[in-house]
């Protein structure tokens, strides 16, 4: 996933209360 020209990788994990989306990246404004 391109974003803003950054490499975004999210990884789904399942948690107990849902899914918690870790995004491997630093975007700024």
């Amino acid at each position: 996933v391109m974003i803003d020209d950054a490499n975004v990788i999210i990884t789904d994990i399942i948690g107990s209360n849902g899914v918690i989306h870790v995004i491997d990246a630093v975007i700024l404004p």
